[in-house]
């Protein structure tokens, strides 16, 4: 991979990547009310990385094999993440 994006796109992507593993762990260390916050936050970002991924294939940063695993993987993870945030909101408050 050329240096000009190792240090550009390439580096925002390993950003938002850790950002959002930071938001998910959060999450799970947060009670139930208050992970649906961070929960949303997660996937937002989730769709912001998709996009960045999708971008860097658009201009050849990466192969297309690359490209379908990422977004496979990503869309797994999304799924998850919307399982979690729509679980939240069908269980009863324990109080």
């Amino acid at each position: 991979m050329p240096k000009q994006n190792k240090l550009g796109i390439h580096k925002v992507l390993e950003e938002k990547t850790l950002l959002i593993l930071t938001t998910l762990i959060d999450s799970a260390l947060r009670s139930r009310q208050d992970k649906i916050q961070t929960l949303n936050q997660a996937r937002r970002d989730i769709e912001v990385l998709k996009h960045l991924i999708r971008l860097e294939y658009e201009l050849n940063i990466i192969q297309e094999k690359s490209y379908i695993n990422l977004s496979a993987m990503l869309e797994n993870i999304s799924m998850m993440t919307t399982g979690w945030i729509k679980s939240l909101g069908t269980q009863k408050p324990l109080y």
